[in-house]
């Protein structure tokens, strides 16, 4: 049946200033699912605005106040948590297990967050670092910075919304909230949840629609300090060009080709499971998924071998089914560039040797592909965003790093062996965000930083370091003073 939401700003549910809405469509069945307003650009000056006063009501709020309306919120979210899970295998296509698990970790990120709050500590100089400061004590402190906005993906809706305004919210700012086109949904039943629980009415706000238009909105705004955004290394790049206008900060999480190198001396078998599990889950529509597998030549057939026969095992496709490991692809565009980058590789001299079939209109089913040389594109700067396995030999460690570092990616990295100097050599030269050691770099926890280096991004998330990039650090000088 279909439902037709609204956005969220100053605290009510609104429709856009025009009236447009725009189609929210299940990926699977080609059903309406319902409508979303199509913001303009009065309704973004509008929620900034709203957002300008909610963040001096929230603000002001002491940390364990904050923390009573948080826990009000995620025991509403445990209650709803099943309809918002089929809410988001609806709109997404992803399988209803993954849903349930992306709603699994938004406690988690809160409860980071909330503790490091609680310990974001300032720092102290002593009154004789310089004759010019003898009988001065010079301290800092974090201020919030006011309005800041979080651009989500419609890979992972909720939890990647999360990392962006559980930060936000903790540092005592406001927040809007703007989920991908394709995805809006469950964010607004999220935030429908986070207004019950005693958040202010204007600390928080959803706006739906057109992500270039209203990137554009937010950095012509003056009054939004920061925005954060996951997305494609083209829409981040424009969008910390035009929020230079205003030096807005900005946080990027942007696309990757994520290499995982596979040496002979690793444990074969666990490193096709690790290669199956970064790769096939959400249709292998994850930044951080493995994208090139590297494999030393004197392994590569059987590895090839043990993998293929481990992706005849895997059950997908069907988002609502409870054994489906992975659903199907957020659109038909999306499943038409991965199955047209195939054709690309194949017809660049790659072999295709399991998958490479249209199984549904939204899915491409898990596709194995030999031969792939160093020079394809596949190799370099080609991000598939779908399940698909090239595989690239090497001889030598050096010639494995060399492959892996060709590219303008830089997200994260992961590396399969039994030698632990291998390992963190290994991992010290890969130009990455992250390497997983005996993992790929599909690896995520609520407090380590995360993100990636080159064109792969800007800043980093997690509880240990984000809540600093969404702070003001403040010095005061007591003069004199002793």
């Amino acid at each position: 049946m279909a439902e037709d939401m609204k956005m969220i700003i100053g605290g009510k549910f609104t429709d856009a200033s025009d009236s447009a809405v725009k189609k929210n469509i299940n990926p699977y069945t080609g059903e309406i699912i319902g409508t979303v307003p199509e913001a303009t650009k009065n309704d973004i000056d509008r929620a900034v605005a709203s957002a300008l006063r909610g963040q001096a009501e929230w603000g002001t709020l002491r940390n364990d106040e904050r923390d009573s309306i948080i826990e009000r919120f995620l025991s509403l979210l445990q209650r709803h948590s099943e309809e918002i899970a089929q809410l988001m295998c609806r709109e997404s296509g992803k399988s209803i297990s993954e849903c349930r698990g992306e709603l699994s970790v938004v406690r988690p990120i809160f409860q980071a967050y909330m503790k490091a709050a609680a310990t974001m500590y300032g720092q102290t100089l002593p009154g004789n670092t310089e004759s010019r400061n003898k009988g001065d004590i010079i301290f800092t402190m974090y201020e919030p910075l006011g309005v800041c906005a979080a651009v989500a993906p419609f890979n992972y809706p909720i939890s990647t919304m999360m990392n962006k305004a559980v930060p936000a919210l903790c540092a005592g700012n406001s927040v809007i909230m703007k989920p991908a086109s394709d995805t809006p949904m469950s964010i607004i039943a999220v935030a429908k949840l986070m207004l019950e629980a005693g958040f202010p009415s204007e600390a928080i706000q959803v706006v739906t629609g057109s992500g270039s238009k209203i990137g554009r909105w937010l950095t012509e705004n003056k009054d939004v300090a920061l925005i954060s955004l996951t997305g494609s290394t083209e829409v981040g790049v424009e969008l910390h060009r035009s929020a230079s206008t205003y030096l807005q900060r900005t946080c990027l999480e942007l696309g990757g080709n994520d290499p995982l190198l596979i040496f002979a001396d690793c444990d074969i078998d666990s490193a096709v499971a690790e290669a199956v599990n970064g790769r096939v889950y959400n249709c292998g529509q994850i930044c951080t998924a493995s994208k090139r597998f590297i494999v030393e030549n004197s392994i590569k057939e059987e590895f090839t071998q043990k993998l293929t026969e481990r992706l005849k095992t895997i059950k997908g496709g069907i988002p609502g089914d409870e054994d489906s490991v992975y659903g199907c692809m957020i659109n038909e565009a999306a499943a038409d560039a991965v199955e047209r980058q195939i054709r690309e590789t194949v017809a660049l001299g790659a072999k295709c040797i399991y998958g490479g079939r249209r199984i549904h209109k939204t899915l491409v089913e898990p596709t194995v592909l030999t031969n792939v040389t160093q020079g394809m594109p596949i190799a370099m700067d080609m991000e598939v965003f779908g399940p698909v396995f090239p595989i690239i030999g090497f001889d030598s460690a050096d010639e494995a790093l060399k492959i892996a570092n060709n590219t303008q990616f830089g997200l994260s990295s992961g590396v399969m062996t039994g030698n632990m100097r291998t390992a963190m050599t290994a991992a010290s030269r890969l130009k990455a965000g992250t390497c997983v050691i005996n993992g790929t770099g599909d690896y995520r926890t609520s407090y380590h930083a995360f993100g990636g280096c080159k064109m792969s991004g800007l800043g980093r998330e997690g509880a240990l370091v984000t809540l600093k990039e969404f702070s003001e650090m403040k010095s005061i000088v007591l003069k004199k003073i002793y």
